[in-house]
């Protein structure tokens, strides 16, 4: 007997970030020490019950006509960017997305449409 797959339509969410952007806090070890924008990113769309996020390093890269940064072993690599992607239902990402407008502002984000597949029990 073959195997059918199911299919659902669900979303992708692709945001754009320089690794080395860090969120402003008015805690005091915050001040000292504070969170990349796509950690405290990552940690929100857990919060949120978001289905899937992963956070993908890049080897060169640059943002918006910018300076092109490449990766380097021995340099500083907070001007390289970094892609935050979220998937789940259209809708929880568009809630996602309007909620954290503050750090998401001037971001190249991406929404994508995307198939989900399981399995047809």
């Amino acid at each position: 007997m073959a195997t059918k797959i199911k299919e659902q339509k669900i979303g992708k969410l692709r945001i754009f970030l320089k690794s080395g952007e860090k969120v402003k806090s008015e805690k005091f070890l915050r001040k000292l020490f504070p969170k990349n924008k796509y950690s405290k990113l990552l940690d929100e769309a857990k919060k949120a019950g978001i289905m899937n996020a992963h956070i993908f390093n890049t080897h060169a890269a640059y943002e918006s006509g910018g300076k092109v940064a490449h990766f380097s072993v021995e340099g500083d690599n907070s001007g390289l960017t970094v892609c935050l992607e979220l998937v789940d239902q259209k809708e929880k990402l568009e809630i996602f997305y309007a909620t954290h407008k503050a750090i998401l502002k001037n971001k190249t984000t991406i929404f994508t449409e995307v198939e989900f597949w399981s399995f047809d029990e």
